[in-house]
């Protein structure tokens, strides 16, 4: 029975992402599915909401606007600092060696290369957040 109430419960997903399009796509899909979705367009807002809320999952490109030139990885270890047992979810048009390193040590959940279909990213999203903490 707990399984049962557990997914029925609004799942809390926080996409990171600057790309309206993409953005507003993935939280109309998510929450048809009945997922309850924050939207960041970049680390400063990110970190804003995840100082304020837990998340069972986080979709993250970490190549904001700017960022490629950036600490690649910078987004990816606030995520897992302040949030550390949301799943985390990369989904980016740069995959590089640093990311692909992060997969390998467990730090990220997923690796998604863009683009991809909405449904495919948010079935990336819920899947994860099944088995989620209670709150």
């Amino acid at each position: 029975m707990r399984e049962t109430v557990a997914a029925l419960r609004p799942r809390k997903i926080l996409l990171i992402d600057d790309d309206e399009l993409i953005a507003g796509a993935l939280r109309s899909h998510l929450a048809s599915a009945g997922c309850d979705v924050d939207i960041a367009s970049d680390r400063a807002g990110a970190e804003a909401l995840m100082a304020r809320r837990s998340y069972v999952a986080v979709m993250v490109d970490p190549y904001l606007t700017g960022g490629v030139v950036g600490d690649r990885l910078a987004l990816i270890d606030s995520v897992r600092t302040m949030q550390p047992e949301a799943a985390l979810i990369v989904a980016t048009a740069y995959a590089t060696p640093a990311i692909a390193a992060s997969l390998a040590e467990g730090r990220i959940q997923q690796l998604l290369i863009k683009p991809r279909p909405v449904a495919e990213l948010g079935r990336a999203v819920i899947f994860p957040t099944l088995e989620g903490p209670d709150e």
